[in-house]
């Protein structure tokens, strides 16, 4: 159904004005986000197949813990001290 057909169409261009394809885009996708997230969580629970309700699980899993293995409390701890490492071998070369 094209725009001018549309009769939420005006509805829209009076709330959000004249906005780009791509603002319109990311804009549908940002307010939709919770309920793709709800869908997620549904298959994870009430997936069809063991297969579904795994994946489905693993990629929650990961997008709130980050990936199985990978301890991001570590690197930013191995990047600290290598700063003070840094910081501390500059100030002895000065000496």
């Amino acid at each position: 159904m094209a725009d001018s057909q549309d009769p939420m169409a005006g509805f829209e261009a009076d709330l959000y004005g004249n906005e780009s394809p791509t603002v319109k885009t990311k804009r549908i996708f940002d307010q939709s986000a919770p309920f793709a997230a709800a869908g997620i969580v549904d298959m994870a629970l009430h997936g069809s197949s063991e297969s579904v309700r795994l994946k489905a699980s693993q990629y929650v899993v990961d997008r709130v813990l980050g990936p199985v293995g990978k301890d991001d409390s570590e690197d930013a701890l191995d990047k600290f001290l290598s700063g003070i490492e840094k910081l501390a071998n500059q100030g002895h070369a000065e000496s």
